[in-house]
């Protein structure tokens, strides 16, 4: 396969923002070269620097220099949230201040300041940080020593916990007595390959792969590792920004404040045949965010809303349960409807979008679909603000829409630019924000300040143009019973003629 071949897998893998897709193109071709080797059953040791290691993980990466892995280690020890999810965030203590001095207590085997079989070690970073955890009541802070050395053919970034004892190590944090990742290059020139390698001092031998879980961790940990590398050497443009309208830590927090009201019981008592682990925490992720950007108001804390094709319910339970007033309407009702209780409004019905009037002040639309488009017209009608979160491209008739083919522009993209510019159209100023949901789909498309006047003449001849070519969308219940309808025709005809 060409590089060629690979835009298009670059431009679907990689999203609306795609600029240079040539590059994605090279990117994606150098991650589909990873080939990693695990040493879980049989231990493979190192001797570094006086100490034993035992190697978790290799793979060997081609062309990428040491200042690429480096790159990637400063970003890493800067953000320790990136690769350990439970971290909140990361504090980089002042080497001058007391904390920063307190030794490691494990044991004395960390310092590398001595040369290694003739190879002189040399140290290129050290830092002291503070791991902080999201559950701050509930985990300890971790203090870690972030520590670089040279040593012969490698780089070795080691991360080292200060602690009393191994008691000490918080459950987030690996179970060892220090991690290490490595870039070694090759001793033979001639052999393009350089070799990435995560290492740990164990507890006890076989303590750091004892379960499938620990297992997991190194080997997103070496995965990780690879791609970022290879980023690096490629050139790394980030694609979208998360954190614009509402800041990282105050979205961080009402999550972990919902998700532990609300994640565990619908997780374990979810009705419907639908995945609930991915629209539990969807839903608690969306709810959350617009909660957070609600709460910008200051005139108006405890906004009224409705949910256009509101599916589950699940949004709407939420921000009801957390003291908004609003309701949802979709279609067809869905099983969950019942759990939620009487004061949960939910509505079957089939909207007519171009008569419809909203006297709320917020219109959510959460992959609504066909309804999508329609929203900022409503809005402008209904004098409300919006926010939707496109998924499926669809016009003002309820249809499809299809893109012409753009170099480095996604479908999605083109659908996202249309609901923007119908925005602009209806007068609003356009916010976006990219959400940290785990769907493809996140861009949240936001209609709360009116910037330009735009009379109602204008607002009704978009409504009058739609209104022409819309067709609703048949509901689900209804292609049920029209598919079973015809599964029984056919199986009477099958009667019929074994009858002749």
């Amino acid at each position: 396969m060409s590089v060629a071949d690979l835009v298009p897998i670059a431009q679907q893998v990689l999203g609306v923002e795609v600029t240079d897709t040539h590059t994605e193109a090279l990117r994606v071709a150098e991650f589909a070269k990873y080939k990693p080797t695990y040493h879980w059953d049989s231990a493979q040791e190192i001797e570094l620097a006086g100490t034993t290691w035992r190697v978790l993980a290799s793979a060997e990466i081609e062309d990428a220099e040491d200042t690429h892995f480096l790159d990637v280690v400063g970003m890493w020890t800067v953000s320790a949230e990136t690769i350990i999810p439970p971290v909140d965030h990361t504090q980089i203590l002042d080497p001058n201040s007391t904390e920063a001095q307190h030794p490691n207590n494990i044991d004395d085997s960390c310092s590398w300041n001595h040369s290694n079989a003739g190879e002189t070690v040399a140290e290129i970073s050290r830092v002291r940080r503070v791991l902080v955890p999201k559950r701050k009541g509930k985990d300890p802070l971790l203090t870690e020593d972030v520590v670089v050395n040279r040593l012969g053919s490698g780089i070795y970034a080691r991360f080292i916990p200060v602690v009393a004892n191994v008691a000490d190590i918080p459950f987030y944090y690996p179970q060892v007595r220090e991690y290490a990742f490595g870039y070694i290059e090759p001793e033979d020139k001639d052999h393009a390959a350089s070799t990435l390698v995560i290492l740990a001092r164990e507890l006890s031998p076989g303590s750091a792969v004892a379960t499938k879980k620990q297992q997991m961790i190194w080997k997103d940990l070496i995965k990780r590792l690879y791609k970022w590398t290879v980023t690096e050497r490629f050139g790394y443009q980030k694609r979208v920004e998360h954190d614009v309208m509402v800041d990282y830590e105050t979205y961080t927090a009402k999550y972990q404040d919902l998700k532990a009201k609300y994640a565990a019981f619908w997780v374990d008592n979810w009705p419907e045949q639908t995945d609930p682990r991915k629209f539990v925490y969807e839903d608690i992720a969306i709810a959350s965010w617009i909660i957070c950007l609600w709460q910008q108001d200051s005139e108006n804390l405890r906004p009224s809303f409705v949910d256009l094709g509101c599916g589950n319910g699940l949004l709407v339970h939420l921000l009801t349960a957390e003291g908004y007033v609003g309701y949802g309407v979709d279609q067809c009702s869905r099983k969950v409807w019942t759990h939620y209780g009487q004061s949960v409004d939910l509505r079957a019905q089939t909207l007519e979008p171009y008569e419809y009037v909203a006297d709320v002040d917020w219109i959510i639309g959460n992959h609504a679909d066909e309804l999508v488009p329609w929203i900022p017209v409503i809005a402008a009608r209904s004098k409300a603000k919006f926010v939707v979160i496109p998924c499926c491209p669809h016009d003002f008739s309820g249809r499809k829409m299809t893109f012409p083919a753009v170099a480095g522009q996604s479908k999605y993209h083109a659908y996202s630019t249309y609901i923007c510019d119908l925005t602009t159209s209806c007068g609003f100023g356009v916010e976006k924000e990219y959400l940290r949901i785990p769907s493809t789909k996140n861009l949240a498309i936001v209609g709360r300040r009116r910037v330009a006047e735009v009379s109602q003449t204008n607002i009704d001849a978009m409504v009058q143009a739609g209104k022409q070519d819309f067709v609703a969308r048949v509901p689900d219940s209804v292609k049920g019973e029209v598919r079973l309808a015809k599964a029984q025709a056919r199986k009477q005809q099958d009667i019929d003629r074994l009858s002749l």
